[in-house]
């Protein structure tokens, strides 16, 4: 990593990190809104491996059969539906609050969570406008649309598949490296969505070098998306083993009560981690986007 990365992006952000406990208190919701969307997703990927490995196609079908007759499908439609529209609505408020929140720590201006919370409630139209546009272009997004789909296609076909799979992961990979500042011209300079991918794609191409460093940087801050899964497919696993070793009522009760706390204190962790990641990689771009800028200013005065 280079010195200007380093001193001038890195260590700043999380000096901000360390320094502002205020910010992590402001972004627990979103970030507990974050991981039950995405452990709702887990949790789905390991049902279907399960019936999958122990081959309960059948059983799984008639539970999903009876769940869609009980009492319950109309709440849990609406619950979830409820879910979604918060999830959606409060995302782009909250990162669009966050970006302002930095922008006013780096320039020694004091601004309270709640009022970060009310611009951003009042200005998050574009915000929601781009997310909408290219959140399917995220690597998550990608990987979850390639494992749904290669379980409706005939085993022949899953090598064509999965070679379009990697070209549309390619193409992800340079649309998120194009627009990777363009959230910060939305919310800082005020800009509308397409200009501020134009814009956003400008400082890449001018720091090409550096913006697919720190892109690296946070696929490699990501990989605890891989340990979400691993914890979520190897806990259940443990305790069916558990269940089918362990012989004694009393040794099973005290066995599954350890794994219980054992998965609810790796959740807590989790949780934990994902809002220091989150805010982390917003604070990364932040100072990237503030230090790059100044060379496409510099060409436009040429």
């Amino acid at each position: 990593m280079t010195n200007v990365l380093k001193e001038k992006i890195i260590i700043p952000s999380w000096e901000l990190i360390r320094q502002d406990s205020t910010i992590k208190k402001f972004y627990l919701f979103p970030w507990i809104l974050s991981i039950i969307f995405l452990t709702f997703l887990l949790v789905y990927q390991v049902i279907y491996t399960y019936v999958e490995i122990f081959e309960k196609k059948k059983e799984a079908l008639v539970l999903i059969l009876q769940f869609f007759h009980s009492n319950y499908i109309i709440e849990c439609a609406i619950v979830w539906v409820i879910f979604l529209i918060i999830y959606f609505l409060l995302t782009p408020i909250f990162e669009w609050a966050l970006i302002k929140y930095i922008e006013n720590k780096s320039k020694w201006e004091e601004m309270s969570s709640s009022d970060a919370f009310w611009l951003g409630l009042y200005k998050f139209f574009p915000l929601f406008e781009y997310n909408n546009i290219f959140s399917e272009f995220k690597f998550i997004s990608v990987l979850n649309f390639y494992l749904f789909s290669i379980r409706f296609v005939w085993i022949e076909y899953i090598s064509t598949l999965s070679y379009i799979f990697i070209v549309v992961l390619i193409f992800s990979v340079i649309i998120n490296i194009l627009f990777a500042y363009s959230k910060y011209f939305i919310v800082i300079e005020n800009k509308k969505v397409f200009e501020s991918i134009w814009l956003s794609s400008k400082v890449t191409i001018l720091n090409l070098k550096h913006t697919i460093k720190l892109y690296f940087l946070m696929f490699f801050l990501n990989i605890r998306v891989i340990f979400n899964f691993l914890i979520f497919l190897s806990f259940p696993i443990i305790m069916a083993i558990s269940i089918w070793l362990i012989t004694s009522k009393i040794y099973l009760a005290i066995a599954i009560s350890l794994l219980s706390i054992i998965f609810i204190f790796f959740i807590i962790i989790l949780w934990y981690l994902t809002a220091v990641l989150d805010i982390l990689k917003t604070s990364i771009w932040f100072y990237a986007y503030k230090e790059w800028k100044t060379k496409l200013e510099q060409v436009k005065e040429n």
